[in-house]
């Protein structure tokens, strides 16, 4: 399979993460170049640590396939275990750490560590439901699957983000904008294709309560790349969990997701859609939160 495709790039437009994004950012090329590697868009759920502790970790499993047929060359299906360790040194600044173990059902089947995320976010309490959080952060290259395919070797991201609560029905949103530029030591990748140097992305989030432990939640992201060459590329990233609170601390989810080249092939037509028989996922996880 590519490397393990989120919003884990983005992922800090979640609730409840420090990182933005999925994402990371589904033309084989343009994934493959991406600075966070999920390949599956995950909507996490809110983390539910208590707001007077200084120290949190939350602990995420996932398997996820798209619908390709069991011996078909194009199946794709991985299980990720991630780790994030959180410290909170005031109600404005904390810092994140995090990791995740990637093992692949099919093709080689290999097992090994996606990029790791480390993050410094500020939080500006704007009004009682509205905060502005702004985010630093640093991607290491601790996917060596990556390195061999790209020669990546790291990133830097900033970002911005409004979080909105208490919306209609009792409702939540985000909207963040972040940037990435990209590290390789080769502008091409091992196949021919060409590296990505900077990202633009653009996140919004929904999460609406259906019943007393039940939501519906939902991402968009749109990301513009450019290569070394500063040709373009865009991508799309959509996805919707039903998500379950168990306890305050532990919750589980199932869902799909789909991403891919934004435009057709004209470069002009959109190409966006919530879902496709051949690259969309299905996927079902649990969340911790200590």
């Amino acid at each position: 399979m590519s490397n393990f495709k989120v919003f884990k790039y983005m992922r800090n437009a979640i609730p409840g993460l420090t990182i933005l994004a999925a994402l990371s950012f589904a033309a084989p090329t343009f994934a493959a170049q991406s600075p966070a590697t999920s390949n599956t868009i995950k909507v996490k759920r809110p983390v539910t640590t208590p707001e007077e502790k200084s120290w949190s970790v939350d602990l995420g499993l996932e398997t996820y396939s798209n619908l390709m047929k069991e011996d078909a060359y194009e199946r794709d299906s991985a299980t990720s275990l991630e780790v994030s360790a959180g410290y909170r040194f005031n109600k404005i600044t904390s810092m994140r750490l995090t990791g995740t173990l990637v093992k692949e059902n099919s093709g080689a089947q290999n097992t090994y560590f996606d990029n790791t995320i480390a993050s410094l976010s500020f939080k500006t309490p704007l009004t009682t439901d509205t905060a502005w959080i702004n985010t630093l952060a640093g991607v290491l290259p601790t996917n060596r699957q990556l390195q061999d395919e790209t020669s990546y070797q790291g990133a830097v991201r900033i970002g911005t983000k409004l979080a909105f609560n208490n919306l209609f029905w009792s409702s939540s949103a985000t909207t963040a904008l972040q940037a990435t530029r990209n590290f390789h030591e080769y502008n091409v990748t091992a196949d021919g294709g060409f590296n990505i140097r900077n990202n633009l992305q653009g996140v919004l989030t929904y999460n609406l309560p259906l019943f007393s432990k039940l939501s519906l939640q939902t991402l968009f992201v749109y990301t513009t790349g450019w290569t070394y060459l500063e040709d373009t590329r865009q991508k799309f990233s959509v996805g919707a969990d039903l998500a379950w609170q168990f306890t305050p601390a532990f919750s589980g989810y199932i869902g799909t997701s789909n991403e891919g080249n934004a435009l057709k092939a004209n470069g002009i037509d959109s190409n966006i859609e919530f879902f496709n028989d051949t690259s969309s996922i299905v996927k079902a996880g649990l969340s911790y939160s200590i």
